[in-house]
């Protein structure tokens, strides 16, 4: 007596998935003559075209571009020769060039040397702040740091831009020879 297999789920849906491929492969009429694959009794015809229908939307899927990129407009498009292409990207390169410089500042830091001791430092400061120069904004208040035997000097800074000079401002200084000994010019740094 042979053993009996044991009734399994999964060997129906395996003969069920069978049967739909073979109906499918049937209705297409690839089959051959040889194969003696016939459907199955009492299964219906429109699954295998339903199942035809879903290779072409597989194939549509295909043509659907996720980042909407169309490959069609780029080639429909004149393209610019070389020499123009780097015409235009030297043109760009300047262009910003020319924004980044009108942006950009530099922080000047000077110390200024009065004469004697009895000056009013406060008041120099107000008559150096009073220099008008397209460009330079001086800093809104100043600091005053003890030299040697009472005297002090001023520390100050100012901003300028990329058309200024800080030679220029220093030299308006040192032009009030009565009130100024000397400027100097501490540090100066880019923004």
């Amino acid at each position: 007596m042979s053993a009996a297999v044991a009734y399994s789920l999964e060997y129906d849906e395996f003969a069920l998935a069978l049967s739909y491929a073979m109906m499918g492969y049937a209705a297409s009429g690839k089959a051959s003559a040889a194969s003696g694959a016939a459907p199955a009794k009492g299964k219906k015809a429109p699954k295998a075209k339903k199942e035809e229908k879903k290779p072409a939307a597989a194939e549509d899927d295909d043509d659907f571009d996720v980042f909407g990129d169309d490959d069609d407009e780029e080639e429909e498009a004149p393209k610019e020769s070389r020499a123009e292409m780097l015409e235009r990207l030297k043109r760009e390169a300047n262009e910003r060039l020319v924004k980044k410089q009108a942006k950009q500042r530099t922080l000047v830091a000077i110390e200024v040397k009065p004469w004697d001791t009895e000056q009013d430092l406060k008041e120099l400061w107000k008559k150096i702040t009073a220099i008008k120069q397209e460009g330079v904004k001086f800093g809104e208040n100043c600091h005053l740091v003890e030299v040697a035997f009472g005297i002090k000097k001023l520390c100050m800074s100012f901003t300028m831009g990329n058309d200024s000079s800080s030679d220029e401002i220093i030299e308006q200084i040192e032009a009030m020879e009565d009130e100024v000994q000397s400027v100097e010019l501490t540090s100066m740094n880019v923004l």
